[in-house]
């Protein structure tokens, strides 16, 4: 149990920030959370409590994490923060501002709006740790496949060369990480930093209540590879990627705050490559409400694509840092997504497929 030690968490209606808390929760911290409204508090507040009737939890509103001086008040106003992880980066595909507006300054802005508030106003803080990702480090070019990314792997990707949503988000997230690596370089500050750099998050949202007939933007991917043709018999690739499951995703990030070894790391977790012919063995395998329903492409040939259309990686510097860890498998962690799916979304399959043009 972590006693009476208080968390700063941002962003906390994400989808990884609500595993966070809920694990911090789990662990006896007392959480402070920040969202853009109060409409997120209430909800959150609601679910968190019938989970953990007695648990030390509240929120503040931060509705524009890149305006100036966004997070001062909330260090002002509570002295007892000691640890803070900073997940808040809006993201969304669709928007229709400049690319720069909708994901590099948010990014950028709101990372260094965070850290100077800590040096300002939280000598206090101990540890921070920052949501980062592997698109911090994937190689841009055609060593995607061949490069083995590490934890010094760094993404080379310029903002002038960004032309689609995608290149923007991926250049956000590497200027937002090296930024403030960049930060406690020249500031020196009391507080040791740590980012996690996942690759595509998958898994079961922290709250039934959570989920949808659209479920959120990286288990999305899941429900395309359930749209292609039932008929398909031939190899299917779609993305050649890396995966891993939000709940170790969680783990990694409070890991951050109580292993001392972590706390000034940059943090590169994987549980295991994933293309569509890999989701398309687990679901069909592994959750028979699909049986039937879905293409079955040609599991023959998984194998064979993970190595020629995934990136190759290496966790010797993370596990070495932390002993053993188990991480939670694709297959659990499609399965549980699709059983909390469809205990949600009680329609047939058939009619989900036949009539809804989203999927």
């Amino acid at each position: 149990m972590s006693g009476s030690k208080t968390v700063l968490v941002t962003g906390t209606s994400g989808f990884i920030a609500q595993h966070i808390v809920d694990n911090l929760l789990n662990k006896g911290y007392r959480v402070i959370g920040t969202t853009r409204s109060e409409s997120k508090n209430t909800f959150l507040r609601k679910e968190y409590r019938c989970r953990y009737e007695n648990c030390q939890l509240e929120f503040e509103v931060v509705s524009d994490i890149s305006v100036d001086k966004a997070f001062d008040k909330i260090f002002i106003n509570h002295p007892e923060i000691q640890y803070v992880i900073h997940t808040a980066s809006p993201f969304f595909y669709g928007s229709e501002k400049p690319l720069d507006e909708a994901y590099l300054v948010p990014a950028l802005k709101g990372t260094l709006n965070i850290l100077l508030a800590i040096t300002q106003f939280a000598p206090q803080v101990t540890n921070v740790v920052i949501t980062s990702s592997f698109a911090a480090m994937k190689q841009m070019d055609e060593t995607y496949t061949t490069h083995v990314h590490n934890n010094e792997t760094w993404n080379p990707i310029k903002w002038e060369e960004v032309k689609t949503e995608n290149d923007a988000y991926v250049a956000s997230k590497t200027y937002a990480e090296k930024a403030a690596r960049e930060f406690l370089r020249e500031n020196n500050p009391n507080f040791s930093l740590a980012t996690v750099n996942p690759p595509y998050v998958f898994g079961p949202q922290c709250f039934d209540s959570s989920v949808g007939l659209v479920l959120n933007t990286s288990n999305e991917i899941l429900n395309t590879v359930t749209k292609l043709d039932p008929s398909l018999r031939s190899p299917q690739v779609m993305f050649g990627a890396l995966a891993i499951d939000v709940r170790d995703v969680a783990e990694f990030h409070v890991k951050a705050l109580e292993i001392p070894a972590l706390a000034s790391e940059r943090i590169f977790i994987a549980a295991e490559p994933i293309t569509a012919q890999k989701v398309l063995d687990v679901l069909n395998n592994c959750c028979p409400t699909f049986s039937g329903k879905i293409a079955r492409g040609d599991p023959s040939q998984t194998a064979n694509l993970l190595e020629k259309y995934c990136p190759k990686y290496d966790l010797t510097h993370t596990l070495r840092l932390i002993g053993d860890y188990k991480f939670i498998s694709l297959q659990q962690s499609l399965t549980d997504v699709y059983s909390q799916y469809f205990k949600v979304n009680t329609y047939q399959i058939d009619d989900r497929i036949r009539n809804d043009s989203r999927f």
